[in-house]
């Protein structure tokens, strides 16, 4: 796989309607997607010889995908009124899409764990989202 520019990877909402389409958030200087993997430790001594080597032994766990990013309030977007009215909701989940270039995509409903709102006195307004996914993740390959 070639080289990839970083604002290449895309972080995209969903507009919740019945045939929904999935915008691109504008201003967004970071985008991180981390997928984990939790083990259920199984690990039990050998009965016939407890003082022997103890080997780890593992079961699947839990699976999660979670969404991070930040970058440049930009007013008129529309993308960023959506998360924030996911934000306010009582159960503040909404479809996600992450484009990894040349790659594919991640889709799933996520829960928009937090989104913040700073400044600086000499900088712009900036903002920064993080979700949790909600249910099985998708992948696509490109």
């Amino acid at each position: 796989m070639a080289k990839q520019l970083g604002r290449a990877l895309l972080l995209k909402i969903g507009d919740g309607a019945g045939s929904e389409a999935f915008t691109a958030f504008a201003g967004m200087n970071s985008k991180t997607l981390t997928i984990n993997n939790s083990a259920i430790d199984v690990t039990t001594p050998d009965a016939t010889t407890p003082g022997g080597v103890l080997w780890a032994q593992s079961l699947n766990g839990l699976k999660a995908v979670s969404l991070s990013g930040d970058g440049i309030f930009l007013d008129e977007a529309t993308q960023e009124v959506r998360l924030n009215t996911i934000a306010m909701q009582a159960d503040p989940v909404a479809n996600f899409e992450i484009v990894v270039p040349d790659f594919g995509t991640y889709a799933g409903e996520f829960r928009v764990t937090s989104l913040d709102f700073g400044g600086e006195t000499e900088g712009a307004v900036t903002f920064s989202a993080s979700m949790e996914s909600n249910g099985a993740v998708t992948f696509t390959a490109a």
